[in-house]
């Protein structure tokens, strides 16, 4: 509570200070002036009244004199903006020698009712002034006037009505008061450090938040370059090297993706004009209606290919108003674009304009979706550069954080306002208000060129042909099955381009649809971007890792983002190799083919029927797991000769394709082949340590027909279950 009230005081001594055009440290030296004059003035006023009810008239005219010295500075004080340190200098080097009179009048040091201590008072309140000259000249003043004072003791005579006892209370009196000033002086430096503790650590702050804003526009820069460099340098090496058949895929692939880079760098420099306030606005009066429908008709085969319903709902169909087409195109473009981008299939994305009030000097464009919304944490910085919504995982929605940004100084750059409503549940309302004038000249509409933020549609995956069916799986294919998961598909086309010799190829646009496909195939092998729509790769890396179905498929992460904490958190989700954009081919390959080669590992581990030796490896603990529930169902069912595969599958809750394609690639062996060995060693276990004829064996092993168990065993074991026996 105490610290509260002082803390109030405090600042309310600030705001009396503070005047235009001074500095911080102008400011503490008036704050603290003014605290050591308002004590100093409280004590005397105190002094003086006490003087007064004392019949001692000296005492009242020297409270009377320092009062006439105190009050008028306090009182300007707080006006003066420079020269404060020598305006009070003067004051307080009068203050002595006034002081110094006074004790002669009363009769030296010993009889002046304590008046020496007004000087120490002035050496505290000198500190204040930060000038070591200062504090020196009034120091050596004092200490002068004090010796002056006692060499001239012999010669001074109290006075009469100075009894020792009125002497004593007023030594004791100023002697507390000066107390009390100097803890006020204590307290006030105090509060200065602790601001200045506070100042530091703000400041701290501000410089980490500015690298921390530094390290994120570098990252977000990197990140959208990572990409369109990979398919470029990708496709240049695929037509250097197969001219006659990527010259012309690759070379438009290379062409669309360095369109990308450019309106990248494009809108980059924009944002950096408009700071500048060196972009240009060309006003023309023109229809904003004819040019909103047309702006709406571009993205129609967008909205097509994404079965999105498009809408453009006019209040009227003219309106004639001054604008820039341009900076116009640019800013529905990029909000369209983004309302198509991240909507879902089967919904509704409205654009509606009209004038904004019956004056119609304001018109409003609303560019509306009913998709997943935007979280009320987001709201506040969507339009900050770079900003971009965080899904659960920790990881970012596509997009460079610059359209949103740049659409917003657009529109201030046109005198208009932008602003957002959007919920998870309701969707998102871009509404966009400009100022309506009729004084530029009058222009016709020409035909518009193609919005830049429509290349968008070139980053929407279309469904791919399913390469694949798992139940046409071949039971003893020598290509491995690869999943790829990546939602640019100029990426896939390069990366189906280099790897399908290799591997069955099977495809997913985003984390969604790859989960879906894992558990449908149970590929060998997953390679998958980490930032993705409706499931990023890490989220989905999660999922694939903790589903006994999938635990065991290697997975290996492509990232545009490779800084050190995104590697780290996709190993912690369980990802066994990370490659960033671009990437080199060789690399990708041999990464695909080790991580293959050390899953085979695993099948020294489970061929055998031996008990599973006990491991630290999670991953391995995973898959120790799926083995041991399946060797007890198995278990659970050995004298079943009809015990099968179909049986085992219902009991361990997958499809037969995917316990066959898990099983195989743990064991190396099919599920039949496995359940087979599995009895035969449990038949081995009972002729060894029980007493059990081997008819008795056979049948507690799941053999009804005795020779057949004969002919197995003596295949695997190298003799007849009758010698094992004996």
């Amino acid at each position: 509570m105490k610290n509260r009230y002082s803390a109030r005081f405090f600042k309310g001594i600030d705001k009396m200070m503070f005047s235009p055009g001074i500095d911080d440290s102008t400011l503490s030296l008036k704050k603290n002036v003014w605290l050591g004059g308002l004590g100093g003035t409280i004590a005397i006023s105190g002094m003086t009244l006490l003087g007064y009810f004392m019949d001692l008239p000296i005492i009242v005219n020297y409270g009377f004199a320092l009062l006439f010295l105190n009050i008028p500075a306090l009182i300007v004080l707080p006006f003066l903006k420079k020269n404060i340190d020598l305006i009070f200098f003067c004051i307080q080097f009068i203050l002595i020698w006034v002081t110094f009179y006074f004790m002669i009048k009363m009769g030296g040091l010993l009889t002046s009712a304590g008046l020496l201590f007004t000087g120490i008072s002035i050496m505290f309140m000198s500190t204040s002034y930060q000038n070591n000259r200062l504090t020196i000249i009034l120091f050596a003043t004092y200490i002068t006037t004090l010796i002056a004072t006692a060499m001239l003791q012999p010669k001074l005579s109290p006075l009469p009505q100075m009894t020792p006892a009125k002497n004593l209370l007023f030594f004791t009196v100023n002697f507390s008061w000066q107390a009390g000033y100097t803890l006020l002086l204590i307290l006030n430096n105090i509060s200065q450090k602790k601001k200045l503790a506070e100042a530091k650590q703000a400041e701290a702050k501000r410089l980490k938040e500015l690298d921390d804003v530094k390290t994120k526009l570098f990252t977000n820069i990197t990140h959208e370059f990572r990409t369109p460099l990979t398919i470029i340098l990708g496709m240049a090496r695929l037509i250097r090297e197969k001219p006659e058949e990527w010259i012309e895929a690759g070379t438009e692939k290379i062409r669309n993706n360095g369109k990308d880079l450019l309106n990248l760098v494009n809108q980059m420099l924009d944002l950096a004009k408009l700071e500048t306030g060196a972009m240009p606005l060309h006003i023309y009066q023109q229809d904003i209606i004819l040019q909103l429908r047309y702006l709406t008709d571009s993205f129609s085969s967008l909205a097509i290919s994404r079965n999105i319903q498009l809408l453009f709902k006019p209040e009227t169909d003219h309106f004639l108003m001054d604008y820039d087409a341009d900076k116009l195109m640019h800013i529905v473009s990029n909000l369209l674009s983004n309302a198509l981008k991240f909507n879902k299939e089967g919904n509704i994305v409205g654009v509606f304009s009209g004038p904004a009030d019956k004056s119609e000097r304001k018109f409003m464009i609303t560019v509306a979706d009913n998709g997943p919304g935007i979280s009320p944490e987001h709201l506040p910085h969507i339009f900050d550069r770079f900003y971009r919504i965080e899904g659960d995982s920790g990881q970012y929605e596509n997009g460079s954080g610059l359209g949103l940004a740049l659409t917003r100084e657009l529109v201030n750059l046109m005198d208009g306002n932008i602003c957002v409503k959007s919920s998870p549940e309701d969707g998102t309302i871009f509404t966009i208000v400009l100022p309506v004038s009729n004084e530029a000249p009058l222009k016709e509409m020409a035909r518009l060129s193609e919005p830049k933020e429509q290349s968008v549609a070139q980053n929407h995956h279309t469904a791919r042909s399913q390469n694949i069916a798992p139940e046409a799986i071949p039971e003893e294919s020598e290509r491995q099955i690869l999943l790829i998961v990546e939602d640019s598909p100029d990426l896939v086309d390069y990366l189906e381009a280099v790897l399908k010799e290799d591997y069955l190829l099977e495809f997913a646009s985003n984390g969604k649809e790859g989960l879906q496909k894992a558990f449908e195939f149970i590929p060998d092998i997953i390679l998958s971007d980490v930032m993705m729509p409706e499931m990023d790769g890490i989220t989905m890396l999660e999922k694939i890792k903790t589903d006994e179905r999938t635990s065991h498929i290697p997975v290996i992460m492509l990232t545009a983002k490779a800084d050190i904490a995104s590697k780290l958190q996709g190993f912690e989700r369980g990802a066994d190799a990370y490659l960033a954009k671009p990437f080199n081919e060789e690399e990708l390959k041999i990464r695909l083919k080790k991580l293959i080669e050390l899953r085979k590992l695993l099948r020294q581990r489970y061929a055998s029927m031996e008990a599973l030796p006990k491991s630290d490896d999670q991953a391995i603990k995973t898959e120790d797991a799926f083995m041991s529930k399946i060797r007890s169902i198995m278990e659970a069912h050995l004298d079943n000769e009809q015990f099968g595969i179909t049986e085992l599958c219902r009991e361990a809750g997958m499809s037969r394709a995917q316990l066959y394609r898990k099983f195989k690639t743990l064991t190396d062996k099919t599920v039949n082949e496995y359940l087979i060995l599995f009895r035969l060693f449990k038949a081995n276990e009972l002729l060894s340590n029980t007493d059990l004829n081997v008819s008795e064996v056979a049948w507690e092993v799941g053999f009804k027909n005795l020779s057949h168990f004969s002919r197995v065993y003596s295949e695997r074991f190298g003799h007849s279950p009758g010698t094992r026996r004996k």
